[in-house]
């Protein structure tokens, strides 16, 4: 089984491959496993708490946070837009004849697995290869999520026809292959060896690669379809005008279908003006009025990044007591075998070096010291925590004014993507977008990519030194005026300053200097 690198250069099995794992358990323990575990691992309450509700592990840091007064002068600091960093969207080069598509190679299809933000990284790949071999490109097709079990297609996450119309005149882009094709399925190339799929594409392939290796399979049979596809384009050594590409799929092409849009829209709207949502007798009018004053039509999205699977391989403690040691360790057993090599480190050892996400009662004290007070407007984007409400708790004692979809919209405004992970993923992807500041508590795909599309649109991003707040939080003597000065001091740069791309880094998440200019 070939193993992926995490954030940190551990190596693990993809979700299909964890999945896989918990799916061979199933069979080989059919009434202990789901029992124990529940679907695809995750506990199952109803068989034990594998949790005590944990108490906050910070109190010292905790009771004045809560006191916490920030001044106008603060305040007017925090939610200040950024200053002009000198870097724009690079305009748009007048095509000349010579520089249209020519004839078509071929037709391209690609077959994309992760989650929302991987998928789209692979699409913008897919576009890149496609103009790179002078091929047509199929609509991608999007694998069922094997741990969320998401079959949503394409079409329901992304308008297509603006992703089309977006990208006329760089590629060609069908959304079928043509009928003499019509053979070339994903069940197709599922049922056995086939000479017009490409399995060897390997992890960032440079461009001679798809020259030397597809581009004869599309001369020869019309057709080539390219299964696994996730990170198959490198990021160096290509033509600016691919880079560039890749930049304009990632931030103009992939526009989310209406109803998502119009649902982010919805939310953003009851975000910035709460009052208009308030219903009568619900909250005097000196609590509206002091509202207004503190960040007015403002709010920041949060990405509480805090599910079974982080917290299990992080190998950190959280505070749930023995029962929860004991079923991450389990959890940790059956899915990755020993292979997380974080669990040879001591808890405090993980801290001091950054390793371990930061709890909901972590990034809560984080946003406090930052200069958030319990009037700010808190977005929560995040599928479910780990630990459930008891977890988040202090974190809502923190911030009062903390919504999510389900708060902010009926059920019946969320029908449409209700129990559809992407598209959930999607909407909280667009209310970040709009948001005046944006914040996740752990790095991963959602973070990476909503870093790199606000650093486009020079908007505030903090990005929490997870290194610095590792050693802090293991200080038990600190007091609340030391916490807070260290915070300061060590966000002052991490607040959506433009940080230029090193060799290998994802452009995606730096789209400087590749695909922007300087002013």
């Amino acid at each position: 089984m070939k193993l992926h690198k995490d954030y940190y250069g551990y190596y693990y099995p993809n979700q299909s491959q964890r999945a896989a794992l918990a799916g061979l358990l199933v069979v080989l323990f059919p009434a202990f496993l789901p029992n124990l575990f529940g679907p695809l691992g995750h506990a199952s309450p109803s068989i034990f708490s594998e949790w005590n509700a944990p108490q906050p592990r910070h109190s010292r840091l905790l009771s004045p946070a809560l006191l916490l007064q920030s001044s106008v002068d603060q305040q007017s600091k925090l939610w200040a837009p950024l200053p002009d960093q000198r870097w724009k969207h690079c305009p748009e080069e007048p095509r000349s004849l010579s520089s249209l598509p020519k004839e078509s190679t071929g037709y391209i299809q690609v077959f994309l697995d992760g989650g929302l933000n991987q998928q789209k990284m692979g699409i913008c790949d897919a576009v890149a290869v496609a103009k790179i071999l002078n091929a047509t490109l199929v609509i991608p097709h999007l694998e069922v999520n094997p741990v969320w079990q998401d079959s949503s297609s394409f079409e329901e996450i992304f308008d297509v026809d603006h992703f089309i119309e977006a990208l006329q005149g760089e590629v060609s882009i069908v959304k079928v292959v043509p009928i003499e094709f019509s053979w070339s399925t994903r069940e197709y190339y599922a049922t056995g060896i086939r000479i017009t799929r490409i399995k060897t594409a390997p992890v960032h392939a440079s461009s001679d690669w798809y020259l030397e290796n597809v581009l004869p399979i599309l001369q020869r049979y019309g057709v080539a379809a390219i299964s696994p596809f996730s990170h198959r384009l490198a990021f160096e050594n290509l033509p600016q005008n691919i880079q560039r590409l890749r930049c304009k799929v990632n931030f103009e092409a992939l526009a989310f279908v209406p109803h998502i849009r119009e649902l982010g829209e919805t939310l953003v709207n009851r975000l910035h003006y709460p009052n208009r949502n308030q219903k009568a007798g619900t909250g005097s009018q000196d609590k509206a009025n002091e509202i207004e004053k503190q960040g007015a039509g403002k709010y920041v999205v949060l990405h509480l990044r805090f599910d079974k699977d982080m917290a299990a391989h992080s190998a950190c403690d959280f505070g749930g007591g023995k029962a929860e040691k004991l079923a991450l360790a389990k959890y940790r057993q059956v899915i990755w075998q020993g292979r997380v090599l974080k669990s040879q480190f001591t808890d405090e050892e993980l801290r001091n070096q950054g390793r371990c996400p930061l709890t909901p009662e972590e990034i809560g004290l984080l946003l406090a010291a930052l200069g958030f007070n319990n009037m700010t407007r808190l977005y929560l984007a995040s599928h479910k925590v780990y630990g459930g409400e008891a977890r988040i708790s202090t974190l809502r004692r923190l911030f009062p004014h903390m919504d999510d979809k389900k708060s902010l919209a009926s059920a019946e405004e969320r029908a449409k993507v209700e129990g559809k992970a992407s598209l959930l993923a999607a909407v909280d992807y667009y209310v970040s977008m709009q948001s005046d500041i944006f914040i996740s508590a752990s790095p991963g795909n959602m973070h990476n990519a909503l870093v790199g599309h606000r650093a486009y649109m020079n908007l505030k991003t903090i990005r929490p030194n997870m290194a610095l707040l590792g050693k802090l939080f293991v200080n038990k003597s600190m007091e609340w005026s030391d916490f807070q000065r260290a915070v300061l001091d060590g966000h002052k740069t991490r607040q959506g300053q433009m940080r230029l791309r090193k060799e290998k880094q994802s452009i995606y998440t730096y789209p400087a200097p590749d695909c922007m200019c300087q002013s």
